[in-house]
């Protein structure tokens, strides 16, 4: 056996280029297995963590409203609903005995200045329960409590990215920001939250590092409460919105986050909350419910196929590598006739012939396994780094693909080490 390996090794030394092109094949296949994988395991830890982002077991109910400009002649009787309001809130919290956590939120696009710098942000109005429902961390200072919302207190917490942006020498905790024409104190800075994608944004998350939250109350009263009369926004500087928009968006929230306590709760929960809405908005259709959770694994299982089907396509390539093998390896035993007829005429037997081109293919393969596990890392890092797609090589993908490039190099050498030990001695020490 130990004689059959070291003549495999000398017959691959001795054709060093051909040996080179043979690999090529196991290479670029283990690569692209372990770097296909990669991707899609990517993608799929990415949705995990948007998961925890998203929170189990919540429901998201967004205000729908339309801003086309209707035609006198074209108008139509419409129901008349008051929109998503602070009752809505408090009615579903009062009916829904399964409810963990629950918000309201109201948010306006707007700009901010600390002492030395201006930032566009977003100024979000929630309750105290929408840090406690996103499992959000603060990364210095308090969030607000009720005592705030009661009292219609000007205070904020931060998200992560502007609180750099604002303050980027200093900790803003006690320091006031000014929104519009008012000062608002801040007391808490969130941490950074990594994984917020649009796909998340659709789904109403919003992007917690680049906005501004403060308390429900104070946000209606100090801005602009929708639902109310309207007064004029220069007051206080609002011309974010068209007159158009404005009017048609009567709605006081734009979306109420509940959080159920088990998802066995979620469906009878859902079912309970559109008959609570529907008959306070007398079925005007002016509301949506979203469950993110659900949303994503839908998106998880189209990306397990996605994966699947990455993989099989980089498969392939292995096979492709193989055959590569086979034909070398048959090319071989052609020019090799007379090497095989003189090895059987001195004593080496049927078996040590197949041996010999079968170690021939293993090592082939396994240097092309080997190879290829380093070229597919590479590759692997090199997505992440330039093309920005987040990517996850696991052990399993390493392992796999070292397995077929062996497993391949055993089978597609069989073929050409058994015509190589079926060639009879007499005629092989005769060919030309």
């Amino acid at each position: 056996m130990q004689r059959n390996i070291l003549i495999a090794i000398e017959s691959i030394l001795a054709n060093k280029l051909r040996a080179v092109l043979t690999t090529l094949g196991i290479i670029f296949g283990v690569a692209a297995v372990i770097a296909m994988l990669a991707i899609g395991n990517g993608a799929q830890q990415k949705i995990l963590d948007q998961l925890k982002i998203v929170g189990a077991n919540n429901v998201f109910v967004n205000a729908t409203f339309s801003i086309e400009v209707e035609e006198e002649d074209s108008k139509e009787q419409k129901t008349f609903s008051p929109g998503l309001t602070l009752e809505d809130y408090q009615n579903i919290k009062a009916i829904l005995p399964a409810i963990k956590y629950a918000t309201p939120e109201v948010a306006f696009d707007c700009y901010a200045s600390s002492a030395t710098k201006r930032q566009k942000t977003k100024l979000v109005g929630v309750s105290e329960d929408y840090f406690k429902l996103f499992s959000l961390e603060l990364l210095n200072g308090s969030f607000f409590n009720e005592t705030h919302d009661i009292y219609y207190k000007d205070v904020c917490v931060l998200g992560g990215k502007i609180s750099k942006q604002l303050f980027p020498n200093s900790s803003p905790i006690g320091k006031t920001i000014r929104v519009k024409n008012l000062n608002l104190k801040v007391i808490g800075v969130l941490k950074n939250l990594n994984g917020i994608g649009d796909n998340l944004q659709d789904m109403g998350i919003n992007n917690y590092n680049n906005e501004i939250y403060m308390p429900i109350n104070s946000m209606l009263s100090r801005y602009r409460d929708r639902s109310s009369i309207k007064v004029k926004d220069a007051a206080m500087g609002w011309n974010d919105e068209t007159d158009e928009k404005v009017k048609k968006n009567h709605n006081q929230l734009d979306k109420i986050a509940i959080q159920f306590y088990e998802a066995s709760e979620l469906k009878s929960g859902v079912v309970l909350m559109n008959r609570v809405l529907n008959r306070r908005h007398n079925n005007s259709g002016d509301f949506s419910m979203v469950i993110p959770e659900q949303l994503l694994k839908q998106q998880k299982e189209t990306d397990d196929l996605f994966n699947l089907l990455l993989g099989a396509i980089a498969s392939i390539s292995l096979i492709v590598g193989g055959i590569g093998i086979m034909n070398i390896m048959l090319a071989s035993v052609m020019e090799r006739i007379k090497e095989i007829g003189l090895r059987m005429a001195i004593g080496a037997t049927k078996k040590d012939i197949k041996a010999q081109f079968v170690f021939e293919a293993l090592f082939i393969s396994l240097s092309g396994g080997v190879i290829g596990i380093f070229l597919g890392v590479l590759l692997s890092y090199l997505i992440e780094v330039f093309l920005l797609m987040p990517v996850k090589i696991s052990n399993f993908s390493i392992f796999i693909s070292f397995f077929i490039s062996v497993l391949v190099g055993i089978v597609f050498g069989y073929l050409p080490a058994k015509k190589a030990a079926e060639q009879n001695p007499v005629t092989s020490l005769r060919y030309e």
